[in-house]
């Protein structure tokens, strides 16, 4: 046993070699399943796309709200990925498409708070919040989102970001937001303005 060392090392040797080779399994399993994620996705947008693209107010009163906002977004966000300037081809969409699109990352942000969304984004969904929400009929929620976003415009200089003022009106917001009562009254909303949400290519 003059060498004992040497098994020592091929001991540690071998149990680095295994808990490598086991992280790195773990690791290509992580990956591989992000991928058949994001894969799956796309085929859902691609799906909703084709479904709803030219849709009628018909068709529209005839979906579930969340299915309806769902394809409205894959409609716009189809428009916005062909296009050579998105931030152009989004201010030159009609309001209502402006308005169903802000709707949905507004839906998927608030499920942690209102400042996660107008942190989250930039302008232009900032600015149009208020204006959408208050289009489908959202008078009060409107009322805070424009609240809030006077503190995320850096134009206006009588408002500054207030922490503490943030999360009275993120309080506010959640004490008042109902995901299904604004669903029904976007989907009111986006069949009223079928024509124009739906239609395929850019204003």
């Amino acid at each position: 046993m003059e060498y004992w060392y040497l098994w020592v090392i091929f001991a540690v040797l071998c149990a680095v070699t295994v808990f490598v080779i086991l992280k790195a399994s773990k690791a290509l399993r992580g990956h591989n399943e992000e991928t058949k994620r994001a894969v799956a996705e796309i085929e859902r947008l691609t799906a909703l796309k084709t479904d709803f693209r030219g849709a009628s107010a018909e068709k529209v009163r005839g979906e579930d709200a969340a299915h309806v906002l769902d394809g409205a977004f894959a409609v716009l966000q189809a428009q916005l990925e062909r296009a050579d300037d998105s931030d152009r081809c989004f201010a030159e969409m009609a309001e209502p498409q402006q308005n169903v699109y802000t709707l949905y990352w507004l839906m998927e942000d608030v499920q942690t708070s209102l400042s996660f969304f107008f942190k989250n984004n930039g302008d232009p969904l900032r600015a149009v919040c208020s204006r959408a929400l208050e289009a489908v009929g959202a008078k009060t929620l409107g009322e805070i989102a424009g609240t809030m976003y006077a503190m995320f415009d850096e134009s206006n200089e009588e408002v500054s970001l207030d922490p503490g003022q943030l999360d009275i009106l993120d309080a506010r917001f959640a004490e008042q937001f109902d995901r299904d009562t604004l669903l029904s009254q976007i989907w009111a909303y986006a069949a009223s303005h079928a024509e124009t949400i739906f239609r395929d290519g850019t204003p």
